[in-house]
């Protein structure tokens, strides 16, 4: 990308990444797949966290402020499969959003490229 194009995190706006953010956390705590993980969870704690990461990958200013990925993540029995679902609420909260097909192939790419340290190595719930 040249200086004179925006970033994607410019594309988007900061509005409309938090609305996106805030949708997509609520949709994954009531997700049947993967819901139950977030029970009990401070969930604008999550969305805030979620919003830095994905702002700091999209080119804007703000930059995660979280544990490493393996370490906020590894009481949590998170397999391939739980993980996969997570990527396609994202796109679709992408899709909802109205973001770029561009954009949201980068933003998955990016959040794909950290399976290995959020999933507990299992490929199904039966490990």
């Amino acid at each position: 990308m040249s200086q004179d194009q925006p970033s994607d995190y410019q594309r988007v706006g900061e509005e409309r990444l938090r609305a996106l953010v805030d949708d997509f956390i609520d949709v994954v705590a009531r997700d049947f797949i993967i819901g139950f993980m977030f029970q009990g969870k401070d969930l604008s704690r999550i969305k805030q966290l979620e919003f830095e990461l994905a702002s700091g990958h999209l080119g804007g200013p703000q930059r995660y402020t979280g544990r490493t990925m393996r370490a906020a993540h590894a009481a949590s029995p998170i397999n391939s499969g739980h993980f996969r679902r997570r990527l396609a609420l994202l796109r679709s909260a992408c899709q909802r959003h109205g973001l770029d097909e561009d954009i949201v192939d980068r933003w998955i790419a990016h959040n794909a490229a950290l399976e290995q340290q959020v999933t507990n190595g299992t490929d199904c719930v039966d490990g």
